[in-house]
């Protein structure tokens, strides 16, 4: 069943859902989405259908991609990629047929609620003040379609009496964030409200963001958004990504506004690749979402107060995962870009395309704003472009803007640098100082079946000419998935002309290359003693694993699996003594 899904999807085609690939040679290249990089090292290889990175290790096929990059199980992986490439996968024995999971049901419930809010904004004329809102914005019918827009009625209880009447229960529909329960009555959430749906990657509407309609009650909240559910988190969810991922992998950068009217009016003027954060500040878990499809940053949000501290927010993560951040400033006249999109269109096609680095942006704001005459007043210029400073994380950078701080103050590097090494991260960070030491990657300790995969590696680069045979007689299921790669690579070429290519993969060989040298004559006896124990060392891991699975057939009752894998073992222990 898998194969069969594999031949219908490429893994070019899969991962370029997600990241933005470049040719390199036969392979794809691209930033890793798993860790952080300046430089691409996540490789996409579509003869073999498979895609490794050679700095965080991890690799696989189409279901792992999307189990890592979705958070899904491979069961989960499995019937998103089967229903993308039209295959029926027949149901496990153990799940009920007529039964679906809680978040399929959700997600059921949430496309029906939105089809029931864009029938009412299209055919019924209790929305003839939000259409006309609506179209005095500029948002076009076909605008409307593209994003799903809809209206929630000023009814108390439109969506939980037609999704009961669907066989919901009250309880199941209270999962989809719909429903408010409080002093013991049940009522719909939106009501008399033009309804922006939230949808994930693949485009399933997960959530609503919701603006209160004209002539409602105007002490009521502008807009209000969709709780905390099982298909939402609005620290992971941005708002048009789905419509704009394809516009933002052409272009290779990412717009970054303020709100839904905001994004949707973009598209009417013809810039695309504009996202926005829903009913929450931008978080570290935003910025690597955005970072999987471009290093690159425009922010374009609000320069009141509350703008301003949400730019420099956004801005230090951004710098803080090594993205290239700019800011786009809207001149005065403008509240926002749907406003400059209403007034003119071709206006905010040009501005979209001016931006200035978010560094510079910050040390002109702060040199105006502040009197360097003034020593109070240079402490606080300090105090501020430090702060942003501290987050860049690329040293390099981060001297430049040190040594440009130094000369405009007029004060020692040293000395700055001092102040610098004593900022700290605001204690409101802390949750983002966790997320990204836990994610740097670090080289951990090598266990056995790693030294003896590079030990072979470096053995059969070094001496292919005198290898052949032996190098013939390795089964590729003996390597990990990375090594594997090479082993196609060394089998493929089969000399040693490609060495210094491949020894920036094969750190061994590049760091033993002398050892190796010095020990030429005795290569295929050393060869195959690491064969030999390579071989057994697999042979140890696949009895535990399906042990282990023999187990856990037990403990579910499942006979019928254990009794096979049972057959399996016998099989591999006696392949095993042979």
């Amino acid at each position: 069943m898998t194969e069969q899904i594999k031949e219908r999807l490429g893994v070019v085609e899969v991962v370029g859902e997600y990241l933005r690939l470049e040719k390199a040679g036969s392979n794809y290249k691209a930033l890793c989405p798993f860790h952080n990089e300046k430089n691409p090292s996540f490789m996409v290889n579509a003869e073999r259908n498979f895609w490794y990175c050679f700095g965080c290790q991890k690799g696989g096929d189409i279901f792992t991609f999307v189990q890592e990059m979705e958070g899904l199980d491979f069961r989960e992986a499995l019937e998103r990629l089967a229903e993308r490439a039209g295959v029926i996968l027949p149901r496990y024995q153990a799940e009920d047929r007529e039964v679906k999971s809680r978040k399929e049901k959700v997600l059921e419930m949430l496309e029906l609620a939105t089809k029931v809010y864009q029938f009412y904004l299209q055919k019924n004329p209790v929305a003839v003040l939000s259409k006309k809102y609506l179209e005095k914005r500029g948002m076009s019918s076909e605008l409307q379609d593209k994003f799903r827009v809809g209206y929630a009625p000023d009814s108390w209880h439109l969506i939980l009496d037609y999704l009961k009447k669907k066989g919901y229960s009250e309880l199941e529909i209270s999962a989809t964030g719909l429903l408010v329960n409080k002093e013991n009555r049940t009522y719909d959430r939106f009501r008399g409200r033009i309804m922006f749906p939230v949808v994930d990657v693949v485009g399933r509407v997960v959530g609503f963001s919701a603006r209160v309609s004209p002539g409602q009650d105007e002490k009521s909240a502008k807009y209000i958004n969709t709780p905390q559910t099982i298909v939402y988190d609005k620290s992971k969810v941005i708002f048009g990504l789905y419509q704009a991922k394809t516009a933002i992998k052409r272009s290779d950068l990412v717009i970054v506004v303020e709100g839904n009217m905001d994004v949707i009016l973009s598209h009417q003027a013809g810039v695309e690749n504009v996202v926005a954060v829903s009913g929450t500040a931008l978080t570290l878990e935003h910025a690597r979402i955005i970072k999987r499809y471009t290093n690159n940053i425009r922010l374009c949000l609000d320069m009141d107060g509350a703008g301003q501290k949400a730019t420099e927010k956004s801005a230090q993560i951004f710098l803080a995962l090594g993205m290239d951040a700019e800011v786009i400033v809207l001149p005065e006249g403008y509240k926002d870009v749907g406003d400059m999109v209403a007034k003119n269109p071709e206006e905010w096609k040009r501005f979209s395309s001016q931006s200035k680095s978010i560094m510079e942006y910050y040390f002109e704001q702060s040199f105006v704003s502040y009197d360097t005459n003034d020593v109070k007043q240079k402490k606080q210029i300090a105090s501020r472009l430090l702060n942003i400073i501290k987050s860049i994380a690329d040293p390099i950078e981060q001297n430049y803007w040190l040594r440009k701080l130094s000369i405009k103050l007029g004060v020692e590097e040293s000395v700055l640098t001092n102040v610098l090494e004593k900022v700290k991260i605001q204690p409101e960070d802390s949750a983002y100082q966790r997320s990204e030491s836990a994610n740097q990657v670090q080289e951990a300790p090598k266990n056995r079946r790693e030294v003896l995969e590079e030990r072979l590696l470096g053995l059969a680069v070094l001496f292919s000419d005198m290898l052949k045979e032996e190098i013939i007689a390795v089964k590729e299921s003996w390597l990990s998935n990375g090594s594997q790669k090479l082993w196609q690579e060394i089998k493929k070429d089969g000399t040693s002309n490609k060495l210094e290519e491949l020894a920036l993969k094969v750190k061994y060989v590049y760091d033993s290359r002398e050892g190796l040298v010095e020990n030429k004559i005795n290569a295929q006896k050393e060869f195959s003693l690491v064969k030999k124990e390579l071989e057994e060392l697999v042979a140890e891991e696949a009895v535990k694993k399906i042990t282990l699975d023999i187990r856990r057939a037990e403990e579910a009752g499942d006979d019928e699996a254990a009794e096979i894998l049972l057959k399996e073992l016998k099989k591999l222990k006696i392949s095993k003594q042979e």
